[in-house]
């Protein structure tokens, strides 16, 4: 891990990577008030009555910040709920909201908890999930949607940090290895989503969406879960490490066009996806060493 690097991400300029970055590379304590400032000052001022989509997006935003709920200024009641008026259907949008509100502290609160308790219930045998509404309209058992897997395996990653258990974890992981994580199940060389370059799901995009998760935040995830000395993770490791620079900094291959956090330069070194590359290979490390 490189001196040099350490110290971009520890630059003033994006005080959330500032953060994220002495306390979760470096297990050093940080002040949020700055990541709390930041945040606030890029986000719309009616970000609070937002709904829908935007709506886990901002909660989202606040998680990838390293905040936890106490640092919204929203009730917990409001902030399980917030802009959220549809039941859980299973989606890629449920499973990010579900992400985040894990990652900002409530996954042990009575509705979330009860939430996860029944994912396996709607769990495909491929898996993986699809969105109830499209499930009910068929008359035979589908294949499951990569862009909900994606976002579910991140939710299994906050769950496994946070302590949280949950039955969905080895059926889902079962079918990223039959798909050798980003290809068809019968042809191991056409990806799942193959869309131009920078917003396929062997690029760094960032941040990620509903449509979208980026390399890093997948291999990452992985490293949580404990596989990132799993030699069919090799793939992706060595995709990922033909991202960095001379420099050892890691480039942003693609973008949300709209933003729920400040926006970085595709082509550019990026701060968020080198942080998450780091992540990976501390967690890959230390899950070694506890063997």
């Amino acid at each position: 891990m490189s001196n040099d690097v350490i110290n971009w991400l520890l630059e003033d300029n994006n005080p959330a990577m500032k953060y994220r970055t002495m306390t979760e590379i470096l297990g050093e304590s940080a002040d949020k008030e700055p990541v709390i400032a930041w945040l606030n000052k890029s986000l719309p001022d009616d970000w609070m009555e937002r709904k829908g989509l935007w709506s886990v997006y901002y909660l989202t935003a606040f998680a990838e910040c390293g905040l936890r709920f106490e640092d919204i200024p929203l009730k917990k009641d409001k902030i399980i709920n917030f802009g959220n008026e549809n039941p859980f259907v299973y989606g890629c949008g449920d499973y990010m909201r579900l992400r985040a509100l894990v990652r900002l502290g409530l996954g042990n609160e009575l509705e979330v908890a009860d939430i996860i308790s029944k994912l396996s219930d709607k769990q495909l045998p491929d898996g993986g999930f699809l969105c109830l509404h499209r499930i009910d309209k068929l008359k035979y058992v589908p294949k499951s949607c990569v862009k909900a897997n994606m976002l579910a395996l991140l939710f299994c990653a906050e769950c496994k940090k946070q302590g949280i258990k949950n039955d969905i974890e080895k059926p889902l992981l079962d079918y990223f290895w039959k798909h050798n994580l980003f290809y068809k199940s019968d042809d191991h060389k056409t990806l799942m989503l193959n869309a131009r370059e920078g917003w396929r799901t062997i690029d760094t995009f960032y941040p990620f969406e509903v449509m979208r998760v980026g390399l890093q935040n997948i291999v990452e995830s992985f490293c949580a879960l404990g596989y990132g000395n799993d030699p069919r993770l090799q793939e992706a490791w060595n995709i990922l490490n033909e991202k960095q620079d001379p420099d050892a900094k890691y480039i942003l291959n693609g973008a949300l066009t709209k933003s729920y956090l400040p926006k970085e330069r595709v082509g550019k070194p990026s701060k968020w996806v080198t942080f998450y590359a780091l992540l990976a290979q501390k967690e890959r490390d230390n899950h070694a060493k506890s063997r």
